[in-house]
């Protein structure tokens, strides 16, 4: 088989129509109807979420110094989808991260929504707004869909990709060529998550890269951070 029409298994995720920024800064003049005050939104405890400043964490994990709450997980919300069984049926993911140096840490717990702790951490930098996930489904997806047509011939296209959020499947660099994509893809190691440009992300595209045996051990240690944008 082409190693283009090899085909991914994926979990896709959309974005809620609202974002909400927090209530101690002044709406800015580039903000639309869309954006409201973290106040003016019912965000259930544990709902799965991209940046912003609630964040519902379990009893002993604090917020990592140096670092933004980038995303947090709801397992059993994905797990349904997860026809590879490699994620975790149940718990939460909670992801930090600094943009800067492309560094940062993501944490597994198993506890029930009920037990998590809500926590306000209002700040402007990286992450200020916060999406929370609406639709999650299974999709599939290959290396032709990189790939756009010019006067007849195939080219690749540096930012295929850059509108989808999802879990596994195929590696969004805005910055990597063909050859840099395709050997992230076609190694061991996984696509844990990435937010993309559909709702989430105006522009840019956050990832994180684990290990397929690291993901089987639960062991969250030595994840690769990245935001591709050009």
């Amino acid at each position: 088989m082409n190693k283009n029409e090899k085909k991914f298994k994926v979990i896709r995720f959309t974005a809620d129509q609202k974002q909400y920024y927090p209530a101690s800064m002044k709406k800015q003049i580039w903000m639309d109807h869309r954006h409201v005050k973290h106040t003016e939104v019912d965000i259930p405890l544990g709902k799965s979420r991209y940046g912003g400043p609630v964040i519902d964490l379990p009893p002993g994990l604090e917020h990592p110094e140096n670092l933004r709450f980038a995303a947090q997980i709801g397992l059993s919300e994905f797990s349904a989808y997860d026809s590879s069984g490699l994620l975790p049926e149940k718990g939460h993911l909670f992801f930090f991260s600094n943009l800067i140096d492309d560094t940062g840490k993501v944490f597994y717990v198993d506890v029930p929504n009920d037990q998590l702790v809500r926590h306000i951490y209002e700040h402007e930098d990286h992450f200020f707004l916060g999406v929370l996930v609406d639709r999650i489904f299974a999709e599939e997806e290959s290396l032709e869909s990189r790939f756009i047509d010019e006067e007849g011939e195939k080219q690749w296209d540096y930012f295929a990709g850059s509108d989808q959020s999802k879990i596994f499947g195929i590696y969004t660099h805005c910055q990597y060529s063909q050859q840099e994509i395709e050997a992230v893809t076609f190694s061991d190691k996984i696509l844990l998550l990435q937010v993309g440009e559909d709702g989430f992300n105006d522009e840019g595209v956050f990832s994180v890269l684990i290990e397929r045996n690291d993901l089987e051990r639960l062991n969250f240690e030595d994840c690769e951070f990245a935001w591709g944008q050009s």
